[in-house]
């Protein structure tokens, strides 16, 4: 699936770009990297033998999700701060430009981790393989949630940081459905009945007190290893401070015990499962919303998140905390 979020730019740009950031030295081969789905990222070889990743975000004027306002400003100071804080291998800044002088647009130039994604090479591995690499995010995934940030919110927009991260919660699901609406993108369900139930589980919210910061799009493509070991993660331009709750890594649907084992957390309170409901609802929300919001030709995207939202909302009515 194709994105218009994806810039990208012609070889000329480019050099442009790599003559900025690292004088005396020119790209001596560029190939697009194709995994993701929101910015426009290439591997370039460089005249010196060494070769970085360049990635640019979007045109200005594209249409952005709320939460994706200031991501690339977000993701870069994110990964300074997980380097300079924890052991969490994490691929070094090597130049940030959000001037746009150069191909109109903020980007950003990164070391090139070793190895490949965990998502491409999983199927290559044996179970025992998987297993350790898994526990290994795991325990990466912990340790960057223990950054403790001042308030909750997007890393990247303190106009909505806020210190009660049950209103802030609410405000991030607000602005998914506002999303909607901006497109008049149908989500199939009442954001009135959304919100009586988020008000009805308050309570599990508000054992939340400290904001940590979580990664939120840790998934396989955004694992790198090589010889059956974590070699970096990346793609923290939706971080936030938030609720550890939140990571992939939680999600229903994405249970993992070997994760789960690696992290530290192998039994949850009901109150961490009614939270993790909710957390699964808006991961929903934002998936029927690219669609339309990345222009994809293919509308399973759409299907299968709205399906999703259904049997969510089905099943927090059936549940909850009880006041």
């Amino acid at each position: 699936m194709e994105s218009q979020t994806k810039n990208k730019q012609p070889r000329a740009t480019i050099d442009r770009m790599i003559a900025r950031a690292c004088p005396g030295v020119t790209a001596t081969g560029v190939s697009e990297l194709t995994e993701g789905f929101f910015n426009a990222a290439y591997s370039v070889g460089l005249s010196d033998g060494s070769a970085v990743v360049l990635k640019v975000g979007p045109a200005e004027g594209t249409p952005l999700m709320s939460h994706e306002r200031n991501i690339m400003s977000s993701e870069v100071r994110s990964m300074r701060l997980v380097a300079e804080r924890t052991d969490v291998p994490v691929a070094r800044i090597l130049f940030y430009d959000d001037s746009r002088e150069i191909g109109e647009a903020d980007y950003f130039i990164m070391e090139k981790l070793p190895g490949r994604s965990y998502h491409s090479a999983m199927n290559e591995l044996d179970d025992e393989a998987r297993e350790r690499i898994e526990r290994q995010i795991g325990q990466y995934n912990s340790r960057m949630n223990g950054i403790v940030g001042e308030r909750f919110g997007y890393f990247g927009q303190t106009d909505k940081q806020g210190s009660d991260w049950f209103e802030v919660y609410r405000s991030i699901l607000m602005d998914a459905v506002r999303d909607a609406e901006a497109l008049k993108i149908d989500l199939r369900m009442d954001p009135l009945d959304m919100l009586e139930l988020l008000r009805r589980d308050a309570d599990a919210f508000r054992e939340v007190a400290v904001p940590k910061l979580v990664h939120w799009d840790l998934w396989a493509g955004n694992v790198f290893i090589e010889n059956g070991a974590v070699t970096g993660l990346i793609d923290f331009e939706r971080c936030l401070w938030a609720d550890p709750l939140l990571e992939v890594g939680f999600r229903s649907f994405a249970s993992n015990p070997h994760f789960l084992e690696g992290y530290g957390l192998r039994e949850l309170t009901a109150s961490q499962r009614i939270r993790i409901r909710w957390y699964d609802l808006y991961l929903y929300l934002i998936s029927a919303l690219e669609c339309d919001y990345r222009q994809y030709e293919d509308r399973g995207t759409y299907e299968w998140a709205i399906a999703r939202i259904r049997e969510g909302m089905a099943a927090l009515k059936e549940g909850g905390l009880e006041p």
